[in-house]
């Protein structure tokens, strides 16, 4: 997985499940590579050969009955719903940043290139995300074997025509973070890209990014849209722990991980 860097009515609520089991259920194959998720951490001692690894207890799978609730009574979702359209799976071991960043881009409706993968439809893909980016800055070779760093992705993300606004989680008390998370959660045109440790949540890896795409005031917990979801389902995660996995220090940078918040560039 990834990185050095390392991160109702009935008709509507028929509707909810169904763009949930949607999310949780599409997996694509998945290459593997080096990453720092396996030099962070040993790999896992039993791999599972019927789909993702078992949901750690603390947390809540999306498309568990729980899990379900959660989202339709959540008033901070709206983030969810554009990212659910264009929800994608990292083709390699060491892309999430790049699957987060690309189903940001597309989820923003913002002008979009040429695709080499549709070439008579204009999207943001995995294969030519790198295409415009200074490879001084990052490249597709590299990213391959290392991921990204929460300042990388930050600078990475600034040469495309948005507002990046990033958030180191040791600048943050947990009530900023908190309040981060539901602010643009609740918003359908910005969304939170989290960079953070998966053993601080229960999870086995390291390094990791995936967005965050709600967040329930009933149970203190925010939805995260896992894009390696050959491992991971989507999972509702305490917010607490999400802070804690998002302030371990990044082998790479040294300093914290944490959020980058990417929305419509303003005119």
């Amino acid at each position: 997985m990834p990185t050095n860097s390392f991160l109702c009515s009935g008709r509507f609520k028929s509707l909810g499940v169904l763009i949930a089991a949607g999310v949780a259920f599409s997996l694509s194959g998945c290459a593997a590579s080096p990453s720092a998720e396996s030099q962070s951490a040993p790999p896992p001692a039993i791999h599972s050969a019927d789909g993702p690894l078992p949901v750690p207890p603390n947390l809540v799978a999306l498309m568990q009955p729980e899990g379900q609730k959660r989202l339709l009574s959540s008033v901070d979702k709206q983030s969810y719903w554009p990212l659910s359209q264009y929800f994608e799976t990292q083709r390699n071991e060491a892309y999430c940043s790049v699957a987060s960043s690309v189903m940001t881009l597309n989820a923003l409706g913002i002008k979009r290139p040429e695709s080499t993968q549709y070439p008579d439809f204009p999207y943001f893909s995995q294969e030519d995300f790198f295409r415009s980016v200074d490879p001084q800055v990052a490249n597709a070779a590299r990213v391959s074997r290392e991921g990204m760093t929460l300042d990388q992705l930050s600078s990475v993300l600034s040469e495309f025509p948005v507002d990046v606004k990033k958030f180191h989680s040791s600048d943050l008390t947990l009530a900023q973070f908190r309040d981060l998370i539901r602010d643009t959660t609740a918003q359908s045109d910005r969304f939170a890209l989290l960079n953070f440790r998966r053993p601080e949540i229960g999870e086995t890896g390291g390094g990791h990014w995936s967005p965050l795409a709600a967040y329930d005031a009933d149970t203190d917990s925010a939805l995260l849209l896992d894009v390696a979801r050959y491992k991971y389902p989507a999972v509702w995660v305490p917010i607490a722990q999400l802070y804690a996995a998002s302030q371990s220090v990044d082998n790479v940078s040294g300093i914290s991980r944490g959020v980058v918040i990417v929305s419509k560039r303003v005119n």
